[in-house]
């Protein structure tokens, strides 16, 4: 259903794109036209003021904007502008946007993007079922491609770590920690330098706070690389494993990686870290 209604949202947007900014009901000039419907400030929206926009669009018209989002529809394109659906909300398929960007610009579906702009109007139609929706309509002054943790998941604090484990040429390097408001990240480094292909087991990481264990957690949002199972001799990956949000001013934290070889005549125990947040 989200689909037919990216589709149509967009298919309507382009029709009112081609009319022009004359298509604006001519009562937006009128001087009984209430005050706060036009809010142009120098200033963008605070987070706040963002989230009361985007059911209200139209008491925001004129207002800054700077926010992130994520591209869930193939954008269409046309002479006069790219028109971008995207989620200010990814993680919970929330704040709807119809973004009007530069003929220029290159994003495609599930690209996440730092949108600068301003609010036009609140556009609605109707989705697959015939139900009323609405969204509002940015003009974008710029929309540039970022990543999911610079737009969503800034850490609150990062541990330089740099320490590595070697086992029989079999190395895990847990590079850095981050700590976020929402997760908590482990960056890490996996290098087999043995003659056998060897196994990293992902969905087996664990983070010990204090007696608490929490295990890996899914973050499909973000498309961090993920371990393949199966690491042939003389390879190097790198990932990015999350694990639940830990408190920043806890002390220490521990992580556990567990993996094998297929040299079966040696032993490969879990890789334990411990990494101190707070001296």
């Amino acid at each position: 259903m989200r689909k037919h209604l990216s589709l149509l949202f967009v298919f309507v947007l382009l029709l009112v794109a081609a009319a022009g900014c004359s298509s604006e009901p001519s009562s937006q000039s009128s001087g009984g036209k209430k005050e706060s419907q036009t809010k142009e400030t120098k200033e963008p929206l605070s987070k706040e003021e963002f989230a009361k926009m985007i059911s209200n669009a139209d008491e925001y018209k004129g207002a800054k904007v700077d926010f992130y989002a994520k591209v869930f529809v193939e954008p269409e394109k046309s002479d006069d502008g790219v028109y971008i659906q995207a989620f200010a909300d990814p993680k919970n398929s929330e704040q709807n946007v119809i973004i009007v960007a530069d003929p220029k610009t290159s994003v495609k579906t599930e690209d996440i993007i730092h949108v600068v702009g301003t609010v036009r109007k609140s556009f609605e139609g109707e989705n697959a079922l015939g139900g009323t929706v609405t969204a509002p309509v940015i003009d974008a002054e710029k929309v540039e491609k970022t990543d999911y943790i610079t737009a969503f998941s800034k850490p609150l604090k990062t541990i330089e770590v740099n320490k590595e484990i070697n086992q029989h040429g079999y190395i895990i390097k847990l590079s850095k920690v981050e700590v976020a408001e929402d997760e908590t990240r482990a960056y890490v480094t996996i290098s087999n330098q043995s003659n056998a292909k060897i196994n990293f087991w992902e969905y087996n990481a664990k983070l010990l706070v204090g007696n608490t264990q929490h295990e890996k957690a899914d973050n499909f949002e973000a498309g961090y690389p993920e371990v393949p199972s199966d690491i042939l001799p003389k390879a190097t990956v790198d990932a990015i494993i999350p694990f639940p949000a830990v408190d920043p001013n806890e002390k220490t934290i521990k992580l556990y990686f567990e993996g094998s070889s297929e040299n079966y005549d040696i032993n490969i125990e879990p890789f334990q870290f411990e990494v101190t947040l707070n001296q």
